[in-house]
Protein backbone atom coordinates (compact mmCIF):
# COMPACT_ATOMS: atom_id res chain seq x y z
CA UNK A 1 0.00 0.00 0.00
CA UNK A 2 1.56 3.37 -0.87
CA UNK A 3 1.83 5.93 1.45
CA UNK A 4 -1.14 8.97 1.31
CA UNK A 5 0.35 12.26 -0.49
CA UNK A 6 -1.76 15.68 0.44
CA UNK A 7 -3.32 17.20 -1.97
CA UNK A 8 -2.20 20.93 -3.41
CA UNK A 9 -5.14 22.28 -0.87
CA UNK A 10 -3.68 19.73 2.03
CA UNK A 11 -0.11 21.51 1.10
CA UNK A 12 -1.17 24.83 1.48
CA UNK A 13 -2.65 23.80 5.07
CA UNK A 14 0.10 22.39 6.04
CA UNK A 15 2.04 25.28 5.60
CA UNK A 16 -0.20 27.56 6.97
CA UNK A 17 -0.18 25.68 10.10
CA UNK A 18 3.60 25.18 10.03
CA UNK A 19 3.26 29.12 10.38
CA UNK A 20 1.03 28.79 13.77
CA UNK A 21 -1.82 30.40 15.05
CA UNK A 22 -4.72 28.53 13.10
CA UNK A 23 -7.93 28.10 15.18
CA UNK A 24 -11.82 27.17 15.02
CA UNK A 25 -13.87 29.37 17.20
CA UNK A 26 -15.97 26.97 19.39
CA UNK A 27 -18.66 29.59 18.82
CA UNK A 28 -19.10 29.40 15.07
CA UNK A 29 -21.25 25.98 15.26
CA UNK A 30 -22.25 26.71 11.53
CA UNK A 31 -18.59 27.68 10.45
CA UNK A 32 -15.99 24.52 10.75
CA UNK A 33 -13.52 26.42 8.93
CA UNK A 34 -9.65 26.44 10.43
CA UNK A 35 -8.75 30.10 10.26
CA UNK A 36 -5.09 31.24 10.14
CA UNK A 37 -2.94 33.85 9.79
CA UNK A 38 -2.37 34.30 5.58
CA UNK A 39 -5.81 32.41 4.94
CA UNK A 40 -7.98 29.67 5.95
CA UNK A 41 -8.44 26.29 5.78
CA UNK A 42 -11.92 24.67 4.56
CA UNK A 43 -13.49 22.16 7.10
CA UNK A 44 -13.07 19.71 4.37
CA UNK A 45 -9.39 19.56 4.63
CA UNK A 46 -8.86 20.19 8.30
CA UNK A 47 -10.70 16.71 8.31
CA UNK A 48 -8.43 15.25 5.58
CA UNK A 49 -5.40 16.54 7.70
CA UNK A 50 -6.82 14.70 11.07
CA UNK A 51 -7.93 11.87 9.67
CA UNK A 52 -4.00 11.26 8.24
CA UNK A 53 -2.25 11.99 10.99
CA UNK A 54 -1.06 15.63 9.44
CA UNK A 55 -2.57 17.75 11.54
CA UNK A 56 -4.50 16.92 15.84
CA UNK A 57 -6.88 18.87 17.17
CA UNK A 58 -5.52 20.75 20.69
CA UNK A 59 -7.31 21.89 23.70
CA UNK A 60 -10.02 24.66 23.50
CA UNK A 61 -8.30 27.92 24.97
CA UNK A 62 -10.95 30.80 24.91
CA UNK A 63 -13.40 29.45 23.13
CA UNK A 64 -10.81 28.87 20.15
CA UNK A 65 -9.57 25.05 19.45
CA UNK A 66 -6.47 24.94 17.58
CA UNK A 67 -5.09 22.89 15.13
CA UNK A 68 -1.76 21.68 15.30
CA UNK A 69 0.45 20.45 12.95
CA UNK A 70 1.50 16.67 13.42
CA UNK A 71 5.38 15.58 13.18
CA UNK A 72 3.84 13.19 10.00
CA UNK A 73 2.74 17.03 8.39
CA UNK A 74 5.90 18.52 8.85
CA UNK A 75 7.18 15.98 6.29
CA UNK A 76 5.08 17.48 3.68
CA UNK A 77 6.63 20.91 4.28
CA UNK A 78 8.07 22.42 1.17
CA UNK A 79 12.60 21.93 1.52
CA UNK A 80 12.03 26.10 1.35
CA UNK A 81 10.21 26.33 4.41
CA UNK A 82 10.85 26.78 8.28
CA UNK A 83 8.99 26.60 10.81
CA UNK A 84 11.55 28.70 13.35
CA UNK A 85 9.87 30.48 16.27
Amino acid sequence: MAATRPTKAQKDAIVLLADGNAYRSARAFADNNVHATGGRITAATAAALVRHGWAKWGPEVSLRKPLLLADAGRVHLPADHTTEK
